[in-house]
């Protein structure tokens, strides 16, 4: 019951900061989209799969091991593990900083076929060192059930960049010049800075007591056992990816459309509707940063039962959570895309897109899971099989469908990897939930729902909403039907579900 009173609390912390930065983010987006305009979110998106690359050859698989094995360490094992991933981190981004600086001219015209890209990566060298001490705290908390700490953090990282965009954009605008994606990576720059600095600060006592070679060497060998391929597979799909998010403006120029257009729809798809589809990953994110290390717990004291119970926990939330987003998506995508953005085309993406949500939801919890159970190899291919089917579609039909096939290689590739994400663990799951609590009772919750909202609206019931202005009256629209669902899905079984899955219970007592 502890364990899972230290989990309940990480996630909630988890959430709350992460729907915090994530709705300080989404208006940071608006207004960066309003002052860079479509062309320049283009060439801001592009930036980030360089960026993709640096992280997962300098930090993102320290730290997934750092918070493996400090969940299974004492406080002094746990602190010297921190202290050795710290200098594993900084050496290996100190050493991609000083090539992406040095590079970063031929890689903007011949990697991303956009020369106005350079700037912006050598200052995006300068975050790597940064980027990478926040990690290592973070996987070290996250691993000790300490998620307070990276909760604050993300939201300092947030309050930074947004606050040194701003000024930026306002310099500019007062001295006449026109905005350009470069105040946006300096506002990414200090938010690391910001965030790093405070995990500094906040994190001293954890360097208490002296640590010598040998035990920061034998740390540091651990750490690389895990760290080494999960880094090797990470880069690999990092790279596929990267050279993905280069080959959808690409593939469009072959479609006919203009370079300023290929860019401009670029940055409509990636800078502002995925923006939406993303949003409720604050809530599935935390979810997934805390399973990690309570599966490997529970799997070094051999409890199926309780790996079991997680997993399906997991499922169940991430689908109920996935299946009322998408019937949100399909009736306001195009509300929010002109609501919010001004965009039309934003609204239409996004409802072409709203059908993955149920499957976007699960994949990150499934992926931690499987790093939480040692099968990392198992995400590494799962992941492989999705990118592989996205540069496919990218290849096959945007040259003749345009940005439709974009769209479509992101339907195909998440259910791929969904799919491939259950077969992994169903070994581990025991079944005692059956697939109308899963999908039947979510999917009526959510007709049901989105359906009322509509005839309220048709039959003016409603019409006191329209005094609010046009996105106030929307978010209400929305509230109005995500409560609706919640209060269907208690009164479908909730309350008595929750009482199935809660923990120590027999396990012949649930549902079968």
């Amino acid at each position: 019951m502890r364990q899972f009173s230290l989990f309940l609390k990480g996630a909630l912390l988890l959430t709350a900061a992460g729907l915090l930065s994530r709705f300080l983010g989404f208006f940071y987006k608006i207004f960066l989209a309003h002052a860079l305009g479509a062309e320049g979110m283009g060439i801001y998106q592009l930036i980030f799969p360089v960026f993709a690359v640096c992280h997962a050859l300098t930090a993102s698989g320290i730290e997934t091991a750092l918070a493996r094995f400090t969940a299974c360490s004492d406080q002094k094992d746990s602190g010297e593990f921190l202290r050795a991933g710290l200098v594993l981190s900084l050496a290996a981004s100190c050493a991609a900083a000083f090539v992406l600086w040095g590079f970063s001219e031929p890689l903007a015209v011949r990697l991303l076929h956009e020369s106005r890209c350079a700037v912006p990566l050598q200052i995006l060298a300068c975050s790597l060192p940064l980027s990478a001490v926040h990690c290592c705290f973070s996987g070290f908390c996250l691993g000790r059930k300490k998620a307070g700490l990276p909760a604050a953090a993300q939201l300092v990282e947030q309050a930074v960049r947004i606050g040194a965009v701003w000024v930026l954009c306002a310099v500019y605008a007062q001295e006449g010049r026109a905005v350009t994606p470069v105040p946006a990576v300096l506002g990414l720059l200090a938010g690391e800075a910001g965030s790093a600095l405070f995990m500094l600060t906040f994190s001293s006592g954890v360097f208490s007591g002296p640590s010598s070679f040998r035990a920061l060497l034998s740390k540091a060998r651990t750490l690389l056992s895990m760290a080494v391929p999960l880094t090797g597979t990470r880069l690999s799909l990092t790279l596929l990816q990267s050279a993905e998010a280069v080959l959808i403006p690409v593939s469009l120029r072959r479609y006919g459309m203009s370079s300023a257009d290929a860019l401009s729809l670029y940055g409509i798809l990636t800078g502002m509707s995925l923006s939406f589809l993303m949003f409720p990953n604050a809530v599935t994110g935390s979810i997934s940063a805390m399973l990690l290390p309570v599966i490997s717990e529970e799997q070094a004291r051999g409890n199926e039962k309780k790996i079991s119970l997680a997993v399906e926990g997991t499922l169940l939330f991430g689908l109920s959570m996935g299946i009322l987003c998408m019937g949100l998506f399909l009736y306001f995508g195009r509300e929010l895309g002109e609501a919010v953005f001004h965009e039309p085309l934003a609204g239409e993406f996004l409802r072409t897109l709203a059908w993955i949500c149920p499957f976007l939801y699960l994949t990150g919890n499934l992926n931690s899971i499987l790093h939480g159970l040692g099968k990392t190899s198992a995400t590494f291919f799962n992941q492989l099989a999705a990118v592989l089917v996205r540069i496919l579609f990218l290849v096959l039909f945007v040259p003749f469908f345009g940005i439709q096939g974009v769209l479509w290689s992101i339907l195909a590739s998440q259910l791929l990897l969904c799919v491939l994400g259950l077969l992994a663990v169903s070994p581990h799951v025991t079944p005692a939930l059956g697939l109308d609590l899963y999908v039947i009772r979510p999917a009526a919750a959510m007709i049901l729902s989105i359906g009322g909202v509509h005839l309220l609206k048709q039959f003016r019931l409603l019409s006191f909403l329209s005094a609010l202005p046009g996105l106030l009256a929307l978010a209400a629209n929305i509230a109005l039907a995500a409560v609706v669902y919640l209060a269907l899905l208690l009164l479908f079984g909730g309350l008595r579900l929750l009482r199935l899955l809660r923990p120590g219970r027999p396990a012949s007592s649930r549902h079968k």
